[in-house]
């Protein structure tokens, strides 16, 4: 790859170098600067030549930055090594347009006229769901999915409405980032009338070595967090059809 100036936006899946697409590959072998986040394994990292610099930008929940300041030195940091015409890869855990402030790059590099280009990434969800075998949706029993994310707003869940109206329907709930609000959650959603026997599952380290799944219920998802260690990163999967098959 000749092509000088560009900036690629990549997503690095959930952390096997081997569930890259090939796309992700050459543009990592080819890197002249890598921008990564905190997430993936470091083996997707190893992929790109040793010549490259490497440059930490991970931002990490309640990690007592602000995120908006560090997501402006991302984005300066972009700017600086496209000006010097270097190819830069910005890996993004997942996919990039999967909470994963893809889109935020994406007017960056439009606003500043740069050369950029997206690469699509497994996001965690897909990928627990295949590896794990916990369908998110199956023919004649969960037709929807709902991606959410844990974040509180003012201390409470946020469109929790949309998250009871999929469990009512069958559907099956994803949350990342859920680690703090799963038992609020659970709590609020059998307020407003679920079902506390639904399962919910625990996807840890998803398509990495330490890869495990820990099934509980949103009646007992509390307690059992206090008494079960996870590593993170963690999803979560909740749905009356989200069983192991």
């Amino acid at each position: 790859m000749t092509n000088k100036h560009l900036i690629s936006i990549v997503g690095a899946g959930p952390g096997d170098p081997e569930l890259l697409t090939m796309k992700a590959h050459q543009r990592l072998a080819n890197a002249e600067a890598v921008l990564y986040d905190a997430l993936h394994g470091t083996e997707v990292l190893e992929i790109a030549p040793k010549t490259a610099e490497r440059i930490y930008v991970g931002k990490i929940q309640c990690d007592g930055q602000d995120q908006m300041e560090r997501q402006n030195a991302i984005h300066q940091k972009m700017f600086e090594l496209a000006k010097l015409g270097k190819r830069v890869v910005r890996l993004k855990t997942g996919d990039p347009m999967v909470f994963g402030r893809g889109a935020e790059e994406i007017r960056f590099c439009k606003e500043n006229r740069l050369n950029y280009e997206v690469i699509p990434g497994i996001t965690t969800e897909v990928a627990g769901s295949a590896l794990l075998e916990v369908p998110i949706t199956e023919r004649n029993k969960s037709p929807m999915v709902l991606l959410y994310t844990g974040h509180r707003t003012n201390g409470s869940i946020s469109n929790i409405e949309s998250v009871v109206e999929v469990l009512k329907g069958g559907g099956t709930v994803s949350m990342y980032m859920g680690l703090k609000s799963i038992g609020l959650l659970a709590k609020t959603v059998i307020e407003k009338g679920i079902d506390g026997k639904i399962p919910v599952h625990i996807l840890s380290q998803v398509s990495q070595k330490g890869q495990a799944i820990f099934t509980s219920s949103l009646f007992h998802i509390q307690e059992d967090m206090e008494t079960t260690s996870l590593k993170t990163p963690a999803i979560f999967m909740i749905g009356r059809y989200a069983q192991r098959i």
